[in-house]
């Protein structure tokens, strides 16, 4: 796989408070990438820089291939949706937000609203929608603007286990399907193994990269006791 973003020698400081030091890691097109640690470690930190939400101390962000229109979208871990809008006019509205020609608006919308088996709440009120129904619809308005990168802050923290399973299902299919670059910070080591090829674990204070490793099915048991290790050390 090409790369697709250049993390190099990255350092970020809020004040006087240094929040990452020296990440340096390469990106490619079509991977997930999770990045995995405590809470407070500068995981939301570092997906905030990389949308471009906030600007590096030190060090650089590059993407390496020249794209159009949107690089990336950001995925909170609450959805977001307007609530006095339908599903429907919620998509509408990133779509129009990122300049997406009126006439490809359905075509973008249906076969992923399909996906994710929602097509008969397509014109629902969002209110109507389940948590796990409507951090659905995020994550659909999130790909239908077909970003080069989505960015996902533990997006299915607030669900129940089954859901949260279900939905991390729902995430693989979905990538899979339209090739798109994940970055997504989380803090638990099993969904960190569920989705990621590739994992970075984030530790200290200021947080820099203490593991990487890229889990296969046969090492899972392994990488696990590795990450578990990590993280208590």
């Amino acid at each position: 796989m090409a790369q697709i973003i250049d993390v190099d020698s990255l350092s970020f400081s809020y004040q006087e408070k240094a929040i990452l030091k020296s990440i340096s890691l390469s990106i490619k097109t079509g991977e997930a990438l999770v990045v995995l640690g405590a809470s407070g470690t500068g995981k939301t930190t570092f997906l905030r820089l990389l949308a471009g939400l906030l600007q590096p101390s030190s060090g650089s962000i590059r993407f390496i291939k020249p794209t159009t229109g949107i690089n990336t979208r950001l995925v909170f871990q609450q959805p977001r949706l307007f609530p006095w809008m339908s599903v429907r006019n919620n998509l509408y509205f990133a779509l129009r937000s990122a300049k997406v020609p009126r006439d490809e608006w359905d075509q973008r919308i249906e076969g992923l609203i399909a996906e994710v088996g929602l097509t008969d709440a397509i014109d629902r009120s969002v209110t109507e929608l389940s948590v796990g129904m409507a951090q659905r619809i995020a994550l659909v308005r999130g790909l239908c603007c077909q970003p080069k990168v989505l960015l996902l802050d533990e997006p299915f923290s607030a669900l129940d286990p089954k859901r949260r399973l279900q939905l991390q299902k729902d995430l693989l299919h979905l990538i899979r399907l339209t090739n798109t670059t994940v970055v997504m910070v989380t803090h638990d080591i099993d969904e960190a193994l569920q989705l990621a090829d590739h994992i970075v674990v984030l530790q200290d204070s200021p947080a820099t990269i203490s593991l990487s490793l890229q889990p296969t099915l046969e090492s899972r048991e392994q990488d696990r006791q590795r990450l578990l290790e990590e993280l208590h050390r």
